[in-house]
């Protein structure tokens, strides 16, 4: 098959999947107001695969690697900048043309190309031949992934082996010749309920006596006992909201309950291999740091881009303090495309298979996520109160006090109140809403805390190098 349209994608969905969302049983996941916007989101990412603009269509589609047939750009696997840098680019620029996140393909290939490397660095043949394999799969069918890795964990400061539940972390509960039988959750499974495909690798580093923990593995979304319980998004656009021509684009997030589900040997990653655990979390972690600096770089500059227009919807865009603060605003942007784009110039080489650079991949998740929280306080300090309080658009069309608000909320005599109450709005979703809040918190938490990017920052930067530096300039060692 090769490509799909969104409709085959669709279509792919209705498959006795067991879905729940605000305490109700969804029959059919395309259809619901909710989930829907998120099939529509990840639907649009297979209408750029067969776009009539040759230019869009060679950058999301890619020839075979073997075969030459077309398949999505994010199923070749990375060898080398010029591969890592075609990812950027492609989840970019989705975002740009349609208005949203596909999230779904990035992801589950970061999980697969993790479990590539970890295969090769163990020499475990079968495990290699499984990724290829369903590989393979992936790029025949076209399929919609998520990477289910972070497990719910119960008490944090306790091992997965020393839960008072031990369901708490994802685990094999029984082997037999054909499989393995595994039990648990996942959550904050972002696309999970529109997936077709879930790639699991481990959330952490096991030890010796959790090798039923150290377990990685690919299963359909429809597979028995696979149960997904879900967040509850927006919805569609409200006649309350003044909004461009896009439609919602939205990705819900799932909890997946896994209550004694099979998965066949072959497509088994990882089974036991404590040892190795650590390595498959890293080097997921890497190449997902890095699929979270390339989607965030259009977010924060549409972010920004409401900060220099409601600078001059107000009339202040040449006022010293605001000017300080936009610079600031650039500053927080710019270092985060160019920390992005180094981590794609400089990868780490496990075998034939490139690496997004750990050290810089980390630093710009920790400059995204430090410092995300000052830059919303920059936007609404240059934009105004107004954002909180402001009127809507059934206001606006309201004949009674439709005069009134076009008399007091004009700002900039070069602007029309119209504009300016959009572009208001515009600033509001990202800045002081619903959405915002979430955001807020996913930038924190999302692709690892801040302490684990500090963590692999430490492990990955030159400490001893500076150290001896330091000791030769003070004449310590020669």
């Amino acid at each position: 098959m090769g490509l799909r349209t969104a409709e085959e994608y669709k279509e792919s969905l209705r498959d006795g999947r067991r879905v729940y969302i605000r305490g109700e049983k969804v029959e059919d996941v395309t259809k619901h107001p909710i989930l829907g916007i998120t099939c529509d989101t990840v639907g649009a990412s297979y209408e750029l695969t067969a776009s009539d603009d040759k230019e869009i269509r060679d950058l999301f589609a890619a020839p075979h690697p073997e075969t030459s047939e077309p398949i999505n750009r994010l199923f070749i696997t990375p060898r080398n900048s010029e591969d890592l840098r075609y990812r950027t680019k492609v989840i970019q620029r989705s975002m740009e043309l349609t208005g949203g996140l596909p999230f779904g393909k990035d992801i589950g290939t970061d999980c697969l190309n993790a479990a590539f490397v970890v295969a090769g660095q163990m020499g475990n043949k079968q495990y290699q031949e499984n990724a290829m394999n369903f590989l393979e799969h992936l790029r025949k069918n076209d399929l919609h992934t998520c990477g289910a890795v972070t497990c719910v964990k119960g008490d944090r400061s306790k091992e997965p082996s020393k839960q008072k539940h031990p369901d708490y972390y994802l685990h094999v509960v029984d082997k037999n010749s054909e499989g393995i039988i595994v039990k648990g959750a996942k959550i904050h499974i972002t696309s999970a309920p529109v997936a077709n495909e879930i790639i699991v690798v481990p959330t952490r580093q096991m030890r010796e006596n959790e090798g039923d923990y150290a377990l990685s593995f690919a299963i359909p979304a429809n597979t028995e006992g696979i149960t997904f319980i879900c967040r509850a998004g927006r919805g569609a656009w409200s006649e309350h909201e003044f909004h461009g021509k896009q439609p919602v684009r939205e990705l819900t997030e799932a909890m997946i309950v896994f209550d004694n589900v099979f998965v066949p040997w072959d497509r088994v990653f990882m089974c036991g291999e404590w040892q190795y655990s650590m390595l498959l979390a890293y080097t997921f972690a890497t190449f997902h740091r890095f699929t979270a600096i390339s989607y965030k770089v259009p977010s924060v500059e549409i972010m920004a881009g409401c900060a220099v227009a409601m600078a001059k919807y107000n009339g202040l865009e040449k006022v010293g303090h605001i000017r300080d603060k936009l610079a600031d605003v650039a500053a927080y942007v710019e270092t985060l495309k160019a920390l992005t784009n180094a981590a794609a110039q400089d990868p780490v080489m496990y075998g034939d298979i490139a690496v997004p650079n750990p050290l810089i991949a980390n630093m710009a998740k920790l400059h995204f996520a430090s410092k995300y929280h000052g830059f919303i306080e920059l936007i609404q300090d240059i934009a105004g109160g107004i954002l909180a309080t402001t009127p809507d658009q059934k206001d606006w069309e309201n004949p009674d006090i439709h005069d009134y608000l076009e008399h007091y909320l004009g700002g900039s005599g070069e602007y029309s109140t119209l504009d300016r109450l959009k572009m208001v709005h515009e600033t509001m979703r990202h800045v002081c809403s619903h959405d915002s809040a979430f955001h807020e918190v996913t930038t924190v938490h999302a692709e690892g805390s801040m302490a684990a990017q500090k963590m692999m920052i430490l492990v990955e930067s030159p400490l001893k190098r500076y150290e001896e530096r330091a000791k030769k300039a003070a004449g310590i060692i020669d």
